[in-house]
């Protein structure tokens, strides 16, 4: 009895000393005694803590984030692939469009004696697979201009500030003698009917990456034309560049979006989609606005609205809409 309790005694000693990480094996012993003069069992348990290997809640913890991983994975890359697929569809209607455009330009400057002689021009500078269906009117006369694409009231704005660094009023004050070096980007986004009524509501278009400034931050925009399916949602993020081991992080420079009211001054007053000026040292987390270390960094701030809205005004023109960002440098 008195090496029983010894025996017990030192297996909760040993159990109060294991942590809970510990792996540990469990042998046990069993004697047997037998003698004309006695017959006992002896038993004895030996318990040892393995060393360099998981126990069951490791086990469980490493493949929970490996799943997370590859789901991670796997979403980067239909985004990737959905993206690839919105790309080939704008550069289709880019190329149209451009058709479009050349065709009439050609028939306002060249004589052309016939329609006949017209479609074998098309034909010769069509690119291939494309039909001849809403490409080429039925009358070839001075309303072809028509089939032109108008051109946008912000043609002139997007031309001359487009991926340039310009003084512009700080950020929240009143005029000023003081001005600040802000970085302006536009992105065209084109198909915008689709997108709003067929995409799925999850579904993104990202915008091709650029530098904020010469040996700067690359940035990139993302819009979620059908988020909840009722909303449109524009984000800004920081994503890898060339210069990051010598940029400071996280990243601080203010930014804010604008979506351009296309209406022609002549008509009325252009009334812009805008957000206020965010500070990246007061939104989210630094998770959003440290280096980059594979590719973009989820992005942080957005603007936001009913669909509703961007269908109103001239936001959208001949199905297409401008998104202009301004990063302020200093």
């Amino acid at each position: 009895m008195y090496c029983r309790g010894f025996a017990a005694e030192k297996d909760e000693v040993l159990q109060s000393a294991l942590r809970p990480q510990d792996v540990t094996e469990i042998q046990h012993a069993i004697c047997n005694i037998s003698t004309e003069q006695l017959v006992a069992t002896a038993q004895a348990t030996v318990t040892r803590v393995l060393t360099g290997l998981c126990n069951t809640r490791e086990m469980e913890d490493r493949f929970q984030s490996i799943e997370f991983q590859l789901s991670e994975q796997l979403k980067v890359i239909k985004t990737m692939l959905l993206n690839i697929e919105d790309r080939i569809t704008e550069q289709e209607q880019v190329s149209r469009h451009g058709q479009r455009r050349l065709l009439s330009s050609l028939y306002k400057h060249c004589h052309v004696t016939s329609h006949f002689n017209l479609i074998k021009l098309y034909l010769h500078f069509r690119k291939p697979g494309l039909t001849m269906e809403g490409e080429i009117s039925k009358d070839w006369n001075d309303d072809e201009a028509s089939n032109e694409i108008p051109e946008s009231p912000r043609d002139s704005e997007v031309e001359r500030y487009n991926s340039t660094i310009h003084a512009e009023p700080i950020p929240g004050q009143t005029y000023s003698s003081q001005r600040s070096r802000a970085f302006t980007y536009y992105w065209r986004v084109h198909g915008m009917e689709h997108k709003l009524t067929v995409w799925s509501q999850h579904r993104s278009l990202r915008s091709p990456s650029f530098y904020v400034s010469p040996g700067g931050y690359r940035m990139y925009i993302r819009i979620y034309p059908r988020q909840n399916e009722d909303n449109f949602y524009v984000h800004v993020g920081v994503t890898q560049g060339d210069y990051d081991d010598s940029l400071p992080w996280p990243f601080k420079l203010k930014h804010r979006i604008n979506v351009l009211d296309q209406m022609s001054p002549e008509v009325g007053v252009q009334e812009d989609i805008s957000s206020r000026v965010w500070d990246p040292s007061f939104l989210c987390s630094e998770f959003n606005w440290q280096k980059p270390t594979s590719g973009d960094n989820y992005e942080c701030v957005g603007l936001g609205f009913p669909q509703s809205v961007i269908r109103s005004r001239n936001y959208i023109r001949d199905d297409i809409i401008i998104i202009k960002l301004t990063v302020y440098l200093d």
